[in-house]
C-alpha cells in the first residue's frame, strides 16, 4: 500500500489551541490493556501507512468542516506513529479521536480495526469493521480485516469467505495473505489450501 505524503502544515495558533481544548473536553478514554509482546510486522492485518497532507487556507479562514477534517488527519497521523512503535493502546486513542472529528475517514477506520485486533479488543474490532464496510462496501481492506478477525476467532469458514470477497474486490496481495500471522489459523485449513491452488496456482506450494 503506497504511503501517504508528509504531515499536514501547521495550523494557525488560535485554531490549534481551540481544537486542543476541544479534545481535552472529550469524554475520558481509558486505553485497553496493552499486549506487551515485541513489535509485530506491519504486514499483519490491513493497515494504511504514512501521513495525510493538508493544503490550502490556514487558521481563521477555514470552515468548521475543514477544521474538523484537519483535526481528524492530525490524530490519524499521530495514531500511525504509535502503531508503528507497537503501542496499540495509544494508537487506538488517537484513531478514536480522529473518528470523533470525521466518522467517514476510511483509512482511519481500517487502521482502528487493525489496532483493536492487535490489542485484542475484538468486540470493538468487529464493530469498527461493520461500520466501515457499511460506509465503504467496495473497499477490499475491510473484507481482508474481517478475514483476519474471523481467523483469530478460529471461525475459518467466514474467514475464508471474507478473504474471497476481498480478492473479488481487487485485493491481490498474496504475499501478505501468506505471511500475515492473523491468518495463521485460516492458512492451516484444507479449504484455504484448495482455494489458494485455484486462485494463485503459480504460487501454491
Amino acid at each position: 500500500m503506497s504511503p501517504f505524503t508528509k504531515y499536514l502544515p501547521h495550523l494557525g495558533v488560535t485554531a490549534f489551541i481551540v481544537f486542543l481544548a476541544t479534545d481535552y473536553f472529550l469524554p475520558s478514554q481509558k486505553p485497553a490493556s496493552l499486549n506487551p509482546g515485541n513489535l509485530q510486522s506491519m504486514a499483519e492485518g490491513s493497515h494504511k501507512e504514512g501521513s495525510h497532507k493538508e493544503e490550502g487556507s490556514k487558521g481563521s479562514n477555514l470552515s468548521q468542516e475543514e477544521r474538523e477534517r484537519r483535526m481528524a488527519i492530525f490524530h490519524y497521523n499521530e495514531g500511525n506513529k504509535f502503531y508503528k512503535e507497537g503501542n496499540y493502546a495509544e494508537a487506538i486513542i488517537r484513531y478514536e479521536k480522529a473518528l470523533h472529528h470525521n466518522k467517514g475517514f476510511k483509512e482511519n477506520l481500517i487502521n482502528l480495526s487493525t489496532a483493536y485486533m492487535k490489542n485484542k479488543v475484538f468486540d470493538k474490532a468487529l464493530e469498527t469493521l461493520q461500520e466501515g464496510q457499511k460506509k465503504f462496501p467496495q473497499e477490499p481492506l475491510f473484507d481482508y480485516n474481517f478475514a483476519c478477525y474471523y481467523s483469530l476467532m478460529e471461525s475459518l469458514e467466514p474467514s475464508l469467505s471474507a478473504l474471497k470477497q476481498a480478492v473479488g474486490k481487487g485485493f491481490k496481495q498474496f504475499k501478505q495473505m501468506e505471511s500475515d500471522s492473523d491468518l495463521n489459523n485460516l492458512r492451516q485449513s484444507d479449504e484455504y489450501k484448495v482455494w489458494k491452488e485455484k486462485v494463485f496456482p503459480a504460487t501454491a506450494t
